[in-house]
């Protein structure tokens, strides 16, 4: 009997061993230089790490541009890892530099997915890319859209060197996005969170007459859109109410108080839609 439950000891921890190097992957470094990411695009396996370390004399910040992930501020020789556990394809850039940006692609048997924003302005582009396990140039990848209460719709796009692809496209409302190869689908299909495009500007600064006006799928027509003002404590507060036309604009004489103001326009979230806002103003009294 004893020789029974230590036998059943060792496999048990035999087993536990062996899960436990199977989830021990490798682990790949990206250089972060004066010139960016070296390199700039990564191919590992999902489980993998990657370590960006700080070889510039300069800070910097690896911030993922779907919020996957994001470091504090790298001085010099500092680094960060993340451990991509996800089949898909990650975009990021530095938050100190914007223009410098890489790609990770953690892939193993399935097509992947990535985006470059998940909250986007209506009809901003986004860039939806990926990769095929098999690496190959020339290979039908398809990405399906599908926005909120809207027609579903294929594209097909052919895969370039490394097997990698890239599509342009401007959601108009929220839209979940998935791609398919070889009878295989994404693991992921993330989705793009849309808020309508604001404008609020000034018509005539000397009589504070000022123009709103909200774009979208989906009419605006007839609704409140609330003036907005930052105040003392950095928190925005509404002054005033305007409602909108059928066309989804309106002219307004603006109640800002005397001194310099910094003003929004901003309007509630609507089915398909996050809560909208304009660029901020810098308004003179």
């Amino acid at each position: 009997m004893k020789r029974i439950v230590l036998l059943i000891a060792v496999l048990a921890l035999t087993g536990a061993t062996t899960v436990a190097t199977a989830r021990d992957g490798a682990t790949t470094t990206v250089s972060i230089t004066a010139a960016g990411f070296k390199p700039d695009q990564v191919t590992v396996k999902p489980g993998d790490t990657v370590t960006w370390r700080n070889n510039d004399t300069a800070k910097h910040q690896v911030v993922s541009d779907t919020g996957d992930f994001k470091s504090r501020v790298l001085l010099p020789n500092q680094s960060f890892s993340f451990r991509f556990n996800d089949e898909a394809s990650y975009s990021y850039h530095d938050g100190l530099k914007p223009d410098s940006s890489g790609v990770v692609d953690a892939i193993s048997t399935h097509v992947t997915v990535g985006l470059t924003g998940l909250h986007v302005p209506y009809a901003s582009p986004v860039r939806i890319f990926g990769m095929v396990p098999s690496g190959a140039a020339g290979e039908q990848v398809t990405i399906t859209t599908s926005p909120y209460r809207g027609t579903t719709e294929t594209r097909t796009v052919t895969t370039t060197e490394d097997g990698a692809y890239e599509l342009t496209y401007r959601p108009m409302i929220r839209t979940e996005v998935s791609a398919s190869w070889n009878g295989t689908d994404s693991v992921r299909a993330p989705v793009i969170a849309v808020r309508p495009r604001v404008t609020f500007r000034p018509l005539n600064a000397k009589r504070t007459l000022f123009f709103v006006r909200v774009q979208a799928k989906s009419s605006y027509a007839h609704n409140l859109v609330r003036i907005q003002r930052l105040n003392s404590r950095r928190a925005w507060v509404t002054t005033m109410r305007v409602r909108l036309n059928r066309f989804g604009q309106a002219a307004f004489v603006g109640n800002f108080p005397r001194g310099v103001t910094h003003a929004r326009a901003w309007v509630n979230a609507h089915p398909g839609y996050l809560a909208g806002f304009s660029a901020t103003r810098i308004i003179h009294r």
